[in-house]
């Protein structure tokens, strides 16, 4: 019986289940056999938490899952909507490209440097990233829109609200780790949050939105040198409409710069802009330099905004110009004299220097309008002898940095001036032998609903009158008189576009009307102008 309990308890012992055995006497590759009956992405955290790097862990993870390699990969990439300041760099995301910016080049208190951007998404957000460097070089070729990329060894920072949406924004070097990889249908191309463009009246400078417009108009791209650089800059506008505004229509004038204004852009085309930068220049809004477009998308809203801009076209065409410093009055179409009048009764003064704005208010208009000039002031001269003297020109109140740029370094001092002892001198103690006239004078134009005084300067006179100032003045002194000058412009029908505003004169206030440009009319445009506004009164529809 002794013996029998011996062998009993010795084989109890031997056999022994062994997950009761110490810790420590464990093989090292059991953990190793276990993980097959693990997620994937369990795996994956529980490397990438190791901090054992991106690249490696990932490796690590997918020669252990076996058949499961994709999903541990997968699950190994951050969300860009879980990216903060507080994730260091040992994250990978992977990403589509759905823009991407010119390189930009830049000189500072460190030198010359350069950088693009570009804005990536996955299935959870979007967010911009900024190259710099030497990084621009070894991924600018690489990083093309709509395709797919892994992203490591970047860094979060807090977001510029002037320059970057959202509240982050990743910032990549040389050392980066940017690997191409096959399209994932999980991971959408670009989508638009749509604006009309009549809110951007409302929103503030720097305010990135997404348009849907027609191309009404482009001007030609423009090359200049700029004045704080001296480099060569390229410079476009064109002006978009869309229905949103009154009389279901508006328009805004968009910028475009460098290579980008090179661009193919057809009057009546649809684009569709993402990341477009509000800014403002005279005291109206407009906008710039978006991140992408899209022309003539495959799209029905693009088809229906196509149609509605041909019925607009067709019934009230479009004459605002390009280049007129933003929204304007009445849609961008034309208005009578009393349409004109009866808007200007909203205009506001601007406000004391240092004093807010009302956003609900508006300072000046911008109204398009044919007429015709009924009566020239035969009383004074329509000029003054200006000071030729060439001054430095300011930048612009409201302008943005490109535009101060872009502007030209010296102007012509126009400050009148008056004879003295032979020498003529200006207000800021100028002297020449000889002024340059210059246009400043007042006509009155009307049509069929209204009269209206409206101010002219030297440019549109010129155009006005066919001559300079120097000459009219000739004529003035001349024995024919300004009537042989006069003649070219009475009983002339023009269209026009003017700025209307709100001021103070002797305590009163009145509404000014200034002449910004005047054209011939194109009447084979105007006859089928009035042709449809016929139809449209007897209900018979446009044809």
């Amino acid at each position: 019986a002794p013996m029998a309990q011996q062998q009993a308890v010795h084989h109890q012992l031997m056999h022994q289940p062994p997950q009761q055995q110490p810790p420590q006497q464990q093989p090292p590759a059991q953990p190793a056999a276990a993980a097959p009956q693990a997620s994937g992405a369990s795996i994956a955290n529980y490397l990438m938490t190791r901090g054992t790097g991106g690249a490696t862990a990932v490796g690590r993870a997918t020669a252990r899952v076996g058949g499961g390699a994709q999903a541990a990969a997968q699950a190994g990439f951050m969300p860009i909507r879980e990216l903060s300041a507080y994730s260091g760099n040992r994250w990978r995301i992977k990403a589509r490209i759905i823009a991407r910016s010119d390189i930009r080049r830049f000189t500072n208190a460190r030198g010359e440097g350069q950088l693009f951007k570009v804005d990536i998404k996955d299935e959870s957000a979007e967010i911009s990233a900024t190259f710099f460097g030497k990084a621009v070089d070894m991924f600018f070729q690489m990083l093309k829109p709509n395709q797919v990329f892994i992203f490591q060894r970047g860094f979060v920072k807090a977001a510029n609200p002037r320059f970057d949406k959202g509240a982050f924004t990743l910032t990549f070097e040389e050392s980066a780790i940017i690997e191409a990889v096959d399209d994932d249908n999980t991971i959408s191309g670009v989508t638009y949050d749509f604006k009309p463009l009549r809110d951007i009246e409302q929103l503030s400078i720097n305010t990135l939105l997404d348009i849907r417009a027609v191309i009404y108009a482009a001007n030609d791209p423009i090359t200049f040198n700029a004045k704080s650089s001296g480099r060569e800059m390229t410079k476009r506008e064109i002006g978009l409409w869309d229905p949103s505004g009154e009389g279901d229509s508006c328009c805004v004038d968009l910028t475009l710069w460098g290579d980008r204004a090179l661009g193919s852009f057809v009057t009546g085309s649809v684009i569709f802009l993402k990341d477009a930068r509000v800014g403002e220049w005279q005291n109206t809004k407009v906008v710039s330099s978006p991140i992408s477009w899209e022309i003539d998308p495959d799209d029905p809203s693009a088809f229906q905004l196509k149609a509605q801009y041909e019925i607009c076209q067709r019934t009230k065409p479009l004459m605002r110009p390009v280049g007129s410093g933003g929204g304007s009055s009445g849609g961008g179409m034309r208005q009578t004299l009393a349409e004109l009048k009866q808007e200007d009764l909203q205009l506001g003064l601007m406000p004391p220097p240092g004093q807010p704005w009302d956003p609900n208010s508006r300072s000046v208009h911008r109204h398009f309008t044919v007429a015709t000039i009924t009566s020239v002031p035969n009383d004074r001269l329509p000029c003054y002898p200006a000071c030729p003297e060439q001054v430095e020109s300011m930048p612009r109140a409201g302008a943005t940095q490109t535009q101060q740029d872009g502007a030209p370094s010296v102007r012509m001092c126009q400050k009148k001036a008056q004879e003295e002892n032979g020498v003529w001198r200006c207000a800021a103690g100028h002297t020449c032998q000889q002024p340059s006239y210059r246009y400043i004078g007042r006509l009155t134009v009307m049509d069929y609903t209204d009269t209206c005084e409206v101010n002219t300067f030297d440019d549109v006179a010129k155009k006005l009158y066919g001559c300079d100032a120097d000459e009219f003045r000739q004529h003035w002194e001349g024995e024919g008189g300004p009537e042989v000058v006069n003649q070219r412009v009475l009983w002339r029908k023009v269209s026009l576009k003017v700025r209307s505003s709100k001021e103070v004169w002797q305590d009163v206030e009145r509404v000014r009307v200034n002449v910004e440009e005047a054209g011939a009319v194109d009447f084979r445009k105007e006859a089928r102008v009035l042709l449809s506004e016929v139809r449209a009164s007897l209900g018979l529809g446009t044809q």
